[in-house]
């Protein structure tokens, strides 16, 4: 039997028993056919851990991720074909239940699952297979536990609490059906699987530079530590000590990603760039005055010769430098699709019509067009000056409003840049005409989906390091727990509100500013301005502001606007946010959305009868079919 059939009878068995598992029967014994006969060579689990990231890749997990993390925010509006995805319109409207099939967690389970069984069976082949060392074996599993955490964490940002389980599902005796965990243990439980294993994977991948983001490496894991400690420091009902100790321990991760990805610069700021990032150069200003290597959007700020670079080497080409993990497609007719993302952004009828998405970018993003008039920064729009090049290649602006989304889906990349994204010069603001956009279809769409990239390491730090500022003057509670402080000039960080409040604005400015790099030398008043920032909530503004800005579509909005929400014990924020979006429905949607579980979801009325163990959030309970007691 060869080593592909020997996998694709494990995923088949394993994916059996999964389902078998999640119904109200009781598993058959699978005879004589085990998956232990399966796990004898390295190559097994290699090839069935290839399995756990093209489960990520497929089955709509990224379509899961989409729904849940964006279109539930004020970024996105129907599209076109929002009718051809079942439940898509009544959520977009506010109108959730517990039977819309959105609501729906199997394909995310199924790589839970997928990772756990790695993590039960790898050992062994250690023990028998000496081509399979020890040091292969603490690799292989930290890239499962990332995987296993992220998965893991999509479901707590969303349901709050969730059947949580490091067991797999592989045999006729695992009981799966088990009532559900608070999201605060199961953070927990994942920050300590994941310490424990944090320095386990590669540095990089020195020979093959996709690598470096295609798979977990350590830069991945200890971002999504840093993640992980934000969210759990983002709770009001802890005390401000225990805040105190998560932000630093998220601070604590940021920095060790930016300090290597700084050092990979380092390393290679002497060798042929063209060969290294495909012809994409470091914004030298960035870089010379606030010490981060970012990628440049031009090469001459204001000329616009080369289109937005930056964009296309991290949306449309992909794995670039600035990748810390993303979920990597290849060309071929035979590699898998990114079909999940040209259904819900762009050419979602996959027969060579453009403009028939499921979702189109939100008309509020940018309420006009943008003129030369619009130069002065200002927090109360998302896009308040026309230098701001995420403008015109997040999406294609459309009086009517039937925005399409251009991240991620754009098929012309490689084209000229008038004819890409639109055009950005000291004469104005011009979109994308509309005869331009060519969205991707299903069969061609093979751009990455990124799970974190370096300005979200970045703006992660500057979040944390705002919140520990607003502890220090807000609580009179003692601060227990004390780690090692950063030191700027001699100063501790953690224990300076100035200092902190400093080195947040200046992660912002790196960030906005390489978006905008007329900003850099003429306009100075489209940046922001330092000295009008003077309080905490100010503060929280200006990197929740420049977040929605730079992951637009990216998955993240709504997370956001729940994890605020979630450290002010109130949802006033996030329904001020996404009001705007419900037109007529706006009143009573907002009198549900006074209820803290209400940023969550509604269990699938399905699965609560297949787990008789769930009980339903509050907030969907409006319904005696959904209440289980």
């Amino acid at each position: 039997m060869n080593k592909r059939s020997k996998i694709y009878i494990a995923l088949a068995i394993n994916s059996c028993a999964l389902f078998l598992s999640s119904c109200d029967l009781d598993l058959v014994p699978l005879n004589d056919v085990t998956l232990e006969k399966y796990w004898t060579e390295k190559e097994d689990v290699q090839s069935f851990l290839n399995g756990c990231y093209s489960g990520m890749q497929q089955d709509k997990y990224i379509t899961q991720s989409i729904v849940w993390g964006e279109c539930r925010s004020d970024n996105v509006i129907e599209g076109v074909n929002v009718n051809k995805c079942n439940g898509l319109l009544h959520l977009l409207k506010g109108q959730l239940k517990p039977t819309n099939p959105l609501c729906d967690w199997a394909a995310i389970y199924k790589v839970i699952n997928q990772c756990n069984t790695l993590l039960k069976y790898a050992p062994s082949v250690a023990e028998n297979d000496p081509n399979y060392t020890e040091a292969d074996l603490r690799i292989s599993c930290a890239e499962a536990r990332a995987l296993r955490a992220m998965s893991y964490f999509l479901l707590v940002k969303t349901f709050k609490d969730v059947p949580f389980t490091f067991e797999a599902s592989v045999d006729d005796n695992q009981v799966y059906k088990l009532p559900a965990t608070s999201g605060e243990e199961i953070i927990d439980a994942l920050i300590a699987d994941l310490e424990a294993c944090k320095d386990y994977p590669q540095k990089s991948y020195a020979s093959n530079y996709v690598y470096n983001s295609a798979r977990i490496t350590r830069n991945a894991v200890y971002s999504i530590l840093a993640d992980l400690y934000l969210w759990r420091a983002s709770d009001a009902n802890i005390p401000a000590s225990v805040q105190k100790y998560n932000y630093q321990k998220c601070v604590e991760c940021c920095d060790y990603v930016l300090n290597a990805k700084y050092d990979e610069y380092n390393a290679n700021k002497h060798t042929d760039y063209s060969t290294w990032d495909k012809n994409t150069d470091f914004d030298s200003y960035i870089l010379t005055n606030y010490g981060y290597p970012l990628l440049a959007e031009e090469t001459t700020p204001g000329e616009n010769i080369d289109g937005p670079l930056a964009t296309k080497s991290i949306f449309c080409r992909g794995n670039s430098f600035e990748s810390i993990f993303e979920l990597t497609y290849m060309s071929g007719t035979q590699n898998l699709k990114n079909t999940d993302v040209a259904e819900m952004y762009g050419n979602a009828g996959g027969n060579g019509d453009n403009g028939t998405p499921f979702v189109s970018a939100s008309d509020i993003l940018i309420p006009e067009p943008l003129t030369t008039a619009n130069n002065t920064y200002n927090d109360k729009e998302t896009f308040p000056c026309f230098t701001d090049y995420r403008s015109i290649t997040s999406f294609r602006y459309d009086e009517d409003g039937a925005n399409d989304i251009l991240k991620y889906t754009t098929s012309s990349c490689y084209a000229g840049a008038s004819k890409e994204y639109g055009i950005i010069t000291t004469s104005g603001w011009t979109p994308i005409d509309e005869a331009y956009v060519s969205l991707r279809t299903k069969d061609n769409s093979i751009e990455s989906w990124i799970l974190y990239r370096l300005t979200d390491v970045m703006l992660m730090r500057a979040e944390a390091e705002v919140c520990l500022a607003g502890l220090i003057d807000k609580s009179a509670e003692s601060l227990e727990y004390t780690l090692p402080a950063t030191r700027v000039n001699g100063q501790d960080l953690f224990d300076n509100d100035s200092l902190l409040y400093n080195d947040a604005f200046n992660l912002v400015m790196s960030v906005y500013m390489r978006s905008n790099p007329m900003s850099q030398t003429s306009l100075v008043t489209a940046r922001p301005d330092r000295s009008k920032y003077t309080t905490y909530e100010a503060f929280l503004d200006l990197v929740e502001n420049e977040r929605h800005r730079e992951f637009l579509f990216e998955g993240k909005r709504f997370f956001d606007l729940v994890r605020r929400s979630r450290r002010e014990g109130s949802t006033a924020h996030l329904a001020q946010a996404i009001s705007s979006k419900f037109g007529e429905a706006s009143r009573a949607v907002l009198i549900k959305m006074s209820m803290l579980d209400f940023m969550y979801m509604p269990y699938l009325k399905d699965q609560m009868k297949l787990n008789p163990y769930l009980i339903q959030n509050p907030a969907y309970n409006e319904d005696d079919d959904y209440i289980k007691n």
